[in-house]
């Protein structure tokens, strides 16, 4: 009879179950049970444990309700628990445990523990001995706030490692992450991406194919052809780092942040989603429709409309061209302010201004301009540069102003204020003051203290004020008011003198042609004969002359309103130049080269 049947163990109480020949050979020991029925099967002496079954492998806890034991193997059933120290315990409706290999297959409804992880699964294998867990059938981790699901994983208990793989889902209450293979650190709280991987936010995602999250800092760094959108917005970057707290994204290596209206590009981005606030440094290059910004770095503040350039930049906005040290803007007051060497270019009135600094106001298209480029502080004097007939003319003074009298034209009026110089090769000019409008391209040249002079060739032009008029880039004619006098002289040992009270000169291809004296016409003029020797001078008075010019010498003279004169031999006149009242020839102020406009004030020679 105990050959054919079990033998039975009765108890009404959970007792502990004495040892016996059967329990000392077995690794997995029995603690308690109800129900302890031994029984054959073919040549193998089994165990059935009924009732609050509770077993030991060394720091190893098994409970169950049922288990069935085969020496170092036993299948669990119903509540199945299984415990390693304080922290780790798995939940499973059954499993079969090996006591050899130290490995539980578990089913059902499985959850390992691990702290404050939980992971849930259908069917888990769990290496006690290597504190090992894996699963193919899918599974869901929870971590506080955040659930992780993927179809495979490997949780390395010991080392707080979790690998997902297949379909991995994170849902976060900020964000959603979705991948094919992702490695966590339930202690640290770091996600490690080793696939594509995309992370969706409220407003933005974030693609990368490499790189960590930090979650409970809120903190990530991508490292594989990472890019993120927010809105209409797009990135891209070698590296890209996103810190949740501060809400700042930094870009490193070929960065590039877009839209529909505008794209910066910098060697490094860093972008401030809740400031608003980007800075582009290296090789910055930031262009919307309306200009293009290139520098060392820029700091542009959508919020607020402003940007900055440090360090030498160029600003691209037509018509105008900038380049500075320095280069602050505002594009809701228009206004702006350059610093350092700065060049201003304006193609439409084809003129460059070289100064220290210089102010600015985009709507009403107003700059002033003062210092020298390249000088320390306010040191030196802004200069004008503008070609004119293949032919460039400079311009300096104290300070120089420029800006639109009408918002509706195209017409720009520019200033030069205190010590106006100007040189061209073939022309020559000093003033206190002048003005020139495009509109018609006239110069006027005015008296504070000092006489306008002009000099063109070997003829110097002086009024109270002088108007000079350009066209098609070429000097037209001149307008003498008040005091006018026009003196010419090839040796500087003669002199001929045209004065009167209002002179006009008229020019073609940039050589003197004709002129116009009204009002107490004077005139000195010395007489060559053809192998252009002095032959006498001439001295005549009216009211009104005309005198007309070849090769820079008087080829004819009309005189009106009762005209008086004579003529006088060289023999008597002798060497000395007869000087009409007011005579005075300027040598000391006159700019002989570029550099001339650049010196301290000259004396005034009059």
């Amino acid at each position: 009879m105990l050959l054919l049947f079990p033998f039975i163990l009765l108890a009404q109480t959970t007792r502990t179950v004495p040892a016996n020949a059967q329990q000392d050979t077995q690794k997995l020991k029995i603690e308690t049970a109800f129900l302890v029925e031994y029984f054959i099967k073919g040549q193998r002496t089994m165990q059935k444990l009924s009732g609050n079954v509770r077993m030991r492998q060394e720091n190893t806890l098994v409970y169950c309700d049922t288990a069935i034991m085969d020496q170092d193997n036993a299948i669990l059933k119903g509540s199945v628990v299984i415990g390693q120290g304080d922290s780790v315990k798995v939940f499973a409706d059954s499993a079969y445990y090996d006591a050899n290999t130290r490995i539980s297959d578990l089913f059902g409804d499985v959850v390992l523990v691990n702290g404050s992880q939980e992971l849930f699964t259908t069917r888990l294998r769990y290496d006690l001995g290597n504190k090992i867990a894996t699963y193919h059938t899918g599974a869901t981790m929870t971590n506080g706030k955040s659930q992780l699901t993927s179809t495979h994983g490997y949780y390395f208990v010991d080392a707080h490692e979790v690998f997902f793989k297949g379909d991995v889902l994170v849902a976060d209450p900020d964000f959603t992450m979705r991948t094919d293979t992702m490695a966590f650190n339930t202690e640290t709280q770091m996600v490690r991406f080793v696939a594509p991987t995309l992370i969706s936010q409220r407003n933005g995602r974030i693609y990368t194919e490499g790189g960590f999250y930090d979650i409970e800092n809120d903190f990530a760094e991508f490292d594989l052809n990472p890019q993120y959108e927010k809105e209409q917005q797009r990135g891209r970057a070698q590296r890209m780092r996103y810190n949740g707290v501060t809400k700042e994204y930094v870009l490193e290596g070929d960065a590039v942040i877009e839209d529909d209206k505008q794209t910066a590009r910098a060697d490094i981005i860093r972008h401030n989603t809740e400031t608003e606030q980007t800075v582009l440094r290296g090789n910055a290059d930031f262009r919307d429709s309306i200009r293009h910004i290139t520098g060392t770095e820029i700091q542009y503040d959508s919020r607020n409309k402003n940007y900055r350039i440090l360090d030498r930049g160029r600003v691209i906005d037509p018509p105008n061209i900038i380049e500075a040290d320095s280069l602050d803007f505002n594009d809701q007051l228009g206004r702006g302010l350059a610093l350092g060497n700065v060049i201003w270019i304006d193609t439409a009135s084809d003129f460059t201004i070289l100064a220290w600094r210089m102010d600015y106001n985009k709507q009403t298209e107003y700059l002033n301009a003062f210092g020298a480029p390249g000088a320390e502080g306010q040191a030196g004097r802004p200069m004008l540069k503008s070609l004119i007939e293949r032919d460039t003319l400079y311009m300096t003074a104290d300070t120089l102003t420029s800006y639109k009298p009408d918002s509706t034209s195209d017409v720009r009026l520019l200033i030069a204020h205190l010590d106006v110089r100007i040189f061209k090769s073939d022309l020559q000019a000093v003033c206190d003051s002048l003005s020139f409008s495009s509109k018609d391209s006239v110069f006027w040249f005015y008296k504070l203290k000092n006489l306008p002079i002009i000099w063109s060739d070997t003829s110097q032009f002086s009024a109270d004020t002088i108007r000079m008029a350009l066209k098609d880039k070429k000097l037209d004619r001149i307008w003498l008011r008040q005091n006018a006098l026009v003196i010419n002289s090839e040796d500087e040992l003669l002199f001929n003198q045209i004065k009167g009270r209002n002179t006009t000169a008229l020019f073609r291809e940039e050589q003197i042609r004709e002129m116009l004296v009204e009002g107490n016409a004077q005139a000195v003029y010395y007489a060559l004969d053809d192998r252009r020797a002095y032959i006498g001078v001439n001295e005549t008075q009216c009211s009104e002359m005309r005198l007309y010019f070849g090769d820079n010498k008087v080829e004819g003279i009309k005189f009106y309103t009762e005209p008086s004169g004579k003529f006088t031999p060289m023999k008597k006149a002798g060497r000395d130049t007869k000087k009409l009242d007011g005579f005075f020839w300027e040598k000391t102020r006159r700019p002989r080269q570029v550099d001339d406009l650049l010196k301290k004030a000259a004396s005034d020679g009059q």
